[in-house]
């Protein structure tokens, strides 16, 4: 049965309490169960330095890990900082985005690969009252 959707186990991998914490180590131990990340070079973060505008901020991340299962980043400054989750089927190891930031900080990038958790971070600066409504 290629291609189908089986909600259950879909919805089963869906961080839905990392979404919701409002600190970084609970988002992360609600997401991977674990706080412990091991820091690589081998994870490529594209994004601008200065954000002319925080609701649209362009992200491309590219794994140099073979066995990509997942992508996620998170931005501490947000008020939920797990922003985002992709999970990566057989040899993709690309992602690419845009987030909102509420304010200047560094993102999060952590890749799963072979059950192994690696990240790296890049800071971005946000233009002031670029996110207010």
């Amino acid at each position: 049965m290629s291609g189908a959707i089986i909600p259950g186990a879909a919805l089963a991998e869906y961080p839905s309490k990392a979404f919701l914490a409002k600190e970084t180590p609970e988002a992360l131990r609600e997401a991977f169960g674990s706080t412990d990340l091991g820091e690589t070079d081998k994870i490529e973060i594209e994004a601008p330095l200065i954000a002319s505008d925080a609701n649209m901020v362009p992200v491309r991340i590219h794994s140099g890990f073979d066995n990509t299962e997942s992508i996620s980043l998170v931005v501490a400054a947000n008020e939920s900082p797990f922003t985002a989750v992709f999970k990566l089927y057989e040899s993709q190891n690309f992602v690419s985005t845009r987030i909102r930031m509420a304010d200047s900080s560094d993102l999060l990038v952590i890749v799963k690969a072979d059950g192994m958790l690696h990240t790296s971070t890049r800071p971005i600066r946000v233009g002031r009252n670029s996110c207010e409504a």
